[in-house]
Order: structure tokens, then sequence, then C-alpha cells
């Protein structure tokens, strides 16, 4: 074969026979059918959009790593929101919670806040767009005149730091 380009033909092939395992694969990642196939449909699209630069000999190890790159990114995103929801209404207005709970959630929250507001404005800009705007990254990318990859990026340094700041950001925050 060569160094052949990725062409339509090979992609629709390819994808008619990595579909199933590559959602398979996926599913026991973020344990969401509908969550796995938009990684699984997300990954695809990634390969096709860089086809120009993608081999046939290697586009099938891609296709995997493009899934669990996603995957992972997305399992990061769901923490980071459950960090951000901490202080949602229902939380803060139940009424049931002790007030060395109401402390500890206040505490908290401020935390939460000081970590964000602490972020460098580049990754700030990046963190509250991906999570709360609805944009595609490329929109994001457009909107902070920036390269697709560097949302990407800075996304990922926002939430490393996030975590060096608050611990695991699955740690004690409720779904």
């Amino acid at each position: 074969m060569g160094d052949e380009a990725l062409s339509r033909s090979a992609f629709e092939a390819l994808y008619l026979e990595l579909e199933k395992p590559v959602f398979n694969v996926v599913y026991r990642w973020v344990w969401n059918a509908e969550e796995a196939r938009d990684v699984m449909h997300e990954a695809f699209l990634k390969v096709w959009a860089a086809r120009a630069r993608v081999r046939v000999e290697t586009v099938r190890p891609l296709v995997f790593k493009s899934a669990l790159n996603v995957a992972a990114n997305r399992l990061r995103v769901r923490r980071l929101r459950r960090f951000l929801r901490f202080d949602s209404a229902e939380q803060l207005s139940d009424g049931r919670g002790t007030p060395e709970t109401s402390l500890e959630l206040a505490q908290r929250r401020k935390a939460i806040r000081d970590a964000v507001e602490a972020l460098p404005e580049k990754l700030k800009s990046v963190v509250m767009l991906c999570e709360f705007s609805g944009l595609s990254t490329q929109e994001i990318a457009e909107a902070l005149s920036v390269p697709p990859g560097t949302v990407g990026s800075r996304r990922s340094q926002a939430m490393a730091r996030l975590e060096t700041m608050l611990g695991p950001l699955s740690e004690g925050v409720a779904p």
C-alpha cells in the first residue's frame, strides 16, 4: 500500500470494520451507551478531518487512540462540571444541612471559586467556554482567535491546575 493517504472509500470501509470494536472499548471507558456513540463518532470525525495526514497503514490504531483521547477528555470535563456545579441552588437551599455542613460547603465553594479565579486568563476563558457556552471546539477557537488544538491543550492545562489546587476532581463532589 505504501504511503497512501486515507480515501473516502477506505474511510467508509474502516468505519464499517471498526464501528463495533471502537464502541465496545469506549463504552467500557465511559459506561454510557449514548456518550460512547458520541465519542466514537467524534473520534472518526477527527480522523476524517486529518485524512490528508493519515496513512492507511496506521489508521486503525489512530482511530482507537482518538477515541480513547476523546473519552478521557469527556471524563475530565464531567469531573470539572461536578466541581463547578458544586454550589448549585439545590445544594445551597436544601436546608437540611447542619451548621458544620453549611460551613464546609461554603469553604469548598470558596476554594473552587479561588482556584478558577487563579487560572491564567487564557486557561480560564477556555474552561468557561468549553463547559458553559455550548460552542464546539472550532467555534471556541474562532472566538478566542486560536487554533482548535490550542483549545484542547489549554483545557487540559486548566484541568491539571485545578486538580493540583483542589485535589482529585471527583473526590467529595456529588454528581
